[in-house]
């Protein structure tokens, strides 16, 4: 009989245990092609903050930088073909991201030097220090 009430308590205890315990909110889930867009919008951004720094300090570092996260950026819109959830609105913001990433490219390749120019600049250093004073770092 102790058992048949034990048995019983222990029952009450559980169901009066979820009674009183509030409902949990639902937390948003952020869809795979959604979180892959966001990444990619962040490192095309950066992106662009290098290469406006670029032009502030003249350091190739930064310039590199820049093709590196447009690079990141590439791949993380690239990587949303690979989702079960991507739609028509994934599709076309991939086309325009990598458009956008494909111009950026372009403006930080036109700005690093090429082997004819570390030449000149070799050749002339001194005078060249003296025309282009933050250039050479």
């Amino acid at each position: 009989m102790r058992r048949l009430y034990f048995f019983i308590f222990g029952l009450i205890m559980l169901s009066s245990c979820g009674l009183t315990e509030e409902p949990r909110a639902r937390l948003p889930t952020v869809s795979c092609a959604e979180a892959r867009l966001d990444s990619s919008f962040y490192f095309h951004n950066s992106a662009k903050e290098l290469f406006q720094s670029y032009y502030k300090t003249r350091k190739e570092s930064e310039l590199f930088y820049a093709w590196y996260a447009s690079e990141d950026s590439r791949y993380m819109a690239n990587s949303v073909r690979g989702c079960y959830d991507r739609r028509n609105k994934h599709y076309h913001a991939v086309n325009n991201l990598m458009r956008k990433n494909e111009i950026l490219q372009r403006l930080i390749s036109q700005n690093m030097r090429h082997d004819a120019q570390a030449q000149l600049s070799e050749l002339y250093l001194e005078e060249y220090r003296e025309i282009f004073v933050r250039d050479i770092q």
